[in-house]
């Protein structure tokens, strides 16, 4: 196995360690940010480098230096690694900073990448205040969702960002705990396919109930027809997956807030 592999295996391990559930290949690529069999793939064929892209979202996603697997993945040598992490603990000592980040061209690529991973590390500080605005009055999800673990991490992420949710594994079963939950429920995260009934027929009959509902659609189909058919049963807003929690988390607000308006 090569050495990226053995990282992968062992930060994998360490993750299910820390939060007592298992992660199959799918939901840890789509965790991570990744398409669903990116890492199934990788490691059906440990010849394929992973590009660098894969790396940086591994590497942020386990909270590991991306330059060092960047060098696990054979994209940098131990050298250059070494080299901009002096460089950057210089620059950060430098009375100009300010100018200096100001000055892109005055950044080598490799103090850019490590610059930008510091300031990644203060957003995630700050989450917590726009996290309180996600959750702010009666935030109850309902995740409509037929894949087990797609719907297990759209519910975390959900949980994560201060929202109590609830779950359904299709449009049916939506429909039936919309019968009695729909008046604590404050949004919907929808699928397009799925058994017995799919998303577009529950968002219809969905809105004949609770036309004011805000339906926000999470989809890997990213077809025009498809999308026009979601807006035209009542969705709020359509995101291609896989889908990054900053991504779902502003496009929850931003539904949210726009049904506020609509209603007031």
């Amino acid at each position: 196995m090569s050495e990226f592999g053995q990282w992968l295996k062992a930060a994998w391990e360490a993750l299910e360690g820390r939060t007592g559930e298992k992660y199959s290949t799918r939901r840890l690529s789509i965790e991570a940010g990744l398409s669903p069999n990116t890492l199934y793939q990788l490691l059906k064929h440990p010849e394929v480098k992973p590009n660098p892209e894969t790396c940086h979202k591994l590497a942020s996603f386990f909270g590991v230096e991306p330059l060092l697997v960047l060098e696990m993945a054979g994209h940098v040598s131990a050298i250059e690694v070494t080299t901009a992490i002096s460089e950057l603990e210089a620059a950060l000592h430098r009375s100009d900073l300010r100018q200096l980040l100001l000055s892109a061209q005055d950044l080598s690529p490799s103090e850019v990448q490590l610059v930008q991973q510091v300031v990644d590390q203060l957003r995630i500080k700050h989450q917590p205040a726009e996290t309180q605005d996600v959750a702010r009055g009666a935030a109850v999800a309902l995740v409509v969702e037929d894949t087990p673990d797609a719907r297990a991490l759209y519910v975390h992420m959900l949980q994560a960002a201060g929202l109590k949710v609830l779950e359904a594994p299709d449009g049916q079963s939506a429909l039936e705990l919309m019968q009695t939950s729909g008046a604590i429920i404050d949004m919907v995260l929808m699928d397009y396919r799925m058994p017995r009934m799919n998303g577009v027929e529950a968002t219809r009959a969905i809105r004949q109930q609770f036309p004011n509902l805000p339906i926000l659609f999470v989809s890997h189909w990213d077809e025009p027809e498809m999308k026009k058919a979601a807006f035209e049963a009542g969705a709020a807003k359509y995101l291609v997956a896989p889908v990054e929690y900053d991504t779902l988390v502003e496009a929850v607000l931003q539904v949210r807030q726009q049904n506020k308006t609509n209603v007031n």
